[in-house]
């Protein structure tokens, strides 16, 4: 009984604690081969408990945003230092607990809308059908997620650190295409290991999932190798600024103003056609003491009538005040955008008041610029928005962000976010941030050239521009999308007919 009662624990608590925690720490990970399917492998295996679904997905979310608690200390704002403490464990807490909650619902829709069966007996195609909609109706809810301001990574973009070859996918079928697949890496993990501990004959499957990986290896290699087509380079000049988020409330703006000119000086010495400031460099109704001489995109703050926006600025040679911008649409929850109903006490968390949203394009055309696929900060884990702008002929994804006070894990995940936004669309990617990451990523995913974090460093870089348009871009997700309608109506055709024609009881010997 004594033995009976460890392993249900076993099972419940440990082991998707443990699945968790690996699979919290493959995110963005050069770990991710050794971490991730196991992990993935011990969701699968413990889907028949609730509570392990739920413990799973809070682990999973406390280790991969473990730098909420960067948050603390907020005592610069005002707040206690007991206060910040809490606000900061809260803000964590939270969404741990949301991160078991759908790994959760998703262990309701395992158990008892499919009725799946871990020991694989029974009807062989049935079973791969439902493991096949049950690994896209992960990869749904990501999406649908990556939608909403209560994404920053999950299980999709976790993969380009760890494996770039089987990220080439992604040009085809996108990052929650790739979230599909790691699922059902994790399921023939799983089966694996099931086979073994039965004594089952296991060669078979492994010959066969082994066969399909390399297959799918190949293709993703073939997918981002370099092609013949010609390119154009442009010289652009970036400023990693190295400002704490906690000194820009103080910033000298004349101060910023003279290093800004002295920067422009070294990037036209180097040729620069553009120069580009990170997210949040310059603050509400900036204005150059004179006329600039070179044109500058600047992430920043716009007052749009009494409303303030996070915008990118664009300068145009020889002014002072910004003649173009496009606003960021998708706000940080409580760090950018407090709802009313949180009262005044919950708005002042947000830095610098609670912003307004712009529009959802991600479209920026300048005539002093090529045109570009902008994202603002978090606005990189939206891949539709990149995407549809790539669409509309996008030549350069741009991403400009601010990740102080976090630690350098978030940069790893925001370069993996930016990695696979490069490779779904083919688009190199310029990035510039605040205390980094700053550099330039290849189409292919690779990094070009990455600024060390925590230091301030002026470069001139040369992405490519492209116009040629992928799969990927064109079609988006509609074919993971049709697919997870197919297996849907597949799904409820089997069980309509388990529910009208049951299967015939074995009869006592």
């Amino acid at each position: 009984m004594l033995q009976i009662f460890f392993n249900r624990r076993l099972e419940k608590y440990f082991l998707p604690c443990l699945g968790g925690v690996l699979g919290g720490l493959s995110i963005s990970s050069k770990y991710w081969l050794l971490m991730m399917p196991f992990s993935l492998a011990i969701v699968w295996g413990t889907s028949n408990y609730r509570i392990a679904n739920f413990v799973w997905g809070f682990a999973f979310v406390s280790i991969s945003h473990y730098w909420l608690m960067y948050l603390h200390p907020l005592t610069w704002m005002g707040f206690t230092w007991i206060s910040s403490v809490l606000i900061a464990i809260l803000i964590w807490i939270a969404c741990s607990s949301l991160g078991g909650i759908l790994v959760m619902s998703w262990g309701y829709v395992v158990r008892v809308v499919c009725n799946f069966e871990t020991n694989f007996d029974g009807n062989a195609f049935l079973q791969l059908v439902k493991v096949l909609f049950l690994s896209c109706l992960w990869g749904v809810g990501e999406l649908i997620l990556t939608q909403t301001p209560f994404f920053w990574i999950g299980i999709s973009d976790s993969l380009v650190s760890g494996d770039l070859y089987l990220a080439g996918l992604a040009r085809w079928i996108g990052a929650s295409g790739l979230c599909v697949v790691q699922l059902l890496i994790g399921f023939w993990v799983f089966l694996l290991f099931s086979n073994w501990v039965n004594k089952n004959n296991l060669l078979n499957y492994f010959l066969c999932g082994l066969i399909i990986n390399l297959f799918l290896h190949v293709i993703g290699l073939l997918l981002i190798s370099p092609n013949d087509q010609e390119t154009y380079k442009y010289p652009i000049a970036v400023w990693q600024t190295n400002i704490p988020t906690r000194d820009k409330v103080f910033l000298n703006e004349q101060k910023l103003s003279q290093e800004i000119v002295s920067l422009q000086d070294q990037a036209l010495l180097n040729n620069a056609k553009l120069l580009i400031l990170p997210e949040g460099t310059l603050r509400s109704n900036f204005n150059f003491q004179e006329g600039i001489k070179i044109n500058i995109l600047a992430g920043g703050f716009r007052l749009d009538g009494n409303n303030l926006k996070n915008s990118l600025l664009a300068f145009n040679k020889g002014d002072t005040f910004y003649s173009n911008f496009i606003d960021k649409f998708r706000l940080v929850p409580l760090g950018e955008n407090v709802p009313n109903l949180f009262g005044k006490v919950f708005r002042e968390i947000a830095v610098f008041g609670s912003l307004e949203q712009g529009n959802r394009s991600r479209f920026f055309e300048w005539v002093n610029s090529p045109k570009l696929a902008v994202a603002i900060c978090y606005e990189i884990a939206d891949g539709r928005g990149i995407k549809q702008a790539v669409k509309n002929g996008s030549e350069l994804i741009l991403s400009i962000a601010n990740l102080d006070p976090f630690p350098e894990s978030i940069h790893s995940q925001f370069l993996s976010l930016a990695r696979i936004r490069s490779i779904e669309n083919n688009r190199e990617n310029i990035i510039v941030s605040n205390t980094g990451p700053s550099g330039l990523i290849g189409g292919d995913g690779r990094i070009r050239v990455l600024f060390d974090s925590n230091i301030e460093q002026f470069d001139v870089l040369y992405p490519e521009l492209q116009t040629t348009k992928t799969f990927f871009t064109n079609f988006g997700n509609l074919p993971l999308i049709a697919l997870f309608m197919g297996l849907f109506l597949l799904n409820i055709f089997y069980l309509w007919n388990e529910l009208i024609i049951p299967p015939p009881k074995r009869m006592s010997p």
